[in-house]
């Protein structure tokens, strides 16, 4: 096994239009798509029908009203590598993850400057929680949070970080 690229991380969000705004303009990240709760929908009856049964009831009442709401929206960091946005409004959706029970610590985004990230970071507003310094493994590091409190860290490596040349 060969892992080439973080693929996506994923959040649920309290307020999806509000977290969509500190990526895309705090952060500075590309919009890339979005999924409406229409396009689920659309997609469970296709599912439905293909196999042949009835689709759930229950999941096609609460998702027509929403029809046209997004659900998940995605913005690209770098090239193929995305944070992936849900709403959590629906939450109770079967296919959106518990929760109440999932193990998210942070993730890490690599930046080529990281006092020119501080410092956008600031001009955009959006709150520092450990300035840059100097991490253990000789990479510098800053954190800051989203909307819903989930750990970002900023991150730059050196010509000593121990993520390029092992310890």
């Amino acid at each position: 096994m060969n892992i080439r690229n973080l693929g996506h991380v994923a959040f649920i969000c309290q307020d999806l239009e509000r977290s969509c705004r500190f990526y895309r303009d705090a952060l500075g990240l590309r919009h890339k798509f979005s999924i409406s709760y229409g396009d689920l929908l659309d997609n469970l009856l296709a599912e439905a029908q293909q196999s042949g049964t009835a689709p759930n009831a229950e999941l096609v009442a609460r998702l027509e009203p929403i029809r046209e709401k997004i659900w998940i929206s995605y913005f690209e960091i770098g090239t193929g590598a995305f944070v992936e946005l849900f709403d959590a409004g629906q939450a109770t959706l079967p296919c959106i993850p518990d929760r109440d029970h999932f193990n998210y610590d942070h993730v890490a985004l690599v930046v080529d400057d990281i006092f020119a990230a501080h410092r956008a970071l600031i001009e955009r507003g959006v709150p520092i929680d450990t300035p840059p310094r100097l991490g253990l493994e000789h990479t510098w590091q800053m954190w800051t949070h989203d909307p819903d409190g989930n750990k970002l860290e900023f991150m730059q490596y050196t010509d000593r970080s121990w993520q390029l040349t092992g310890r």
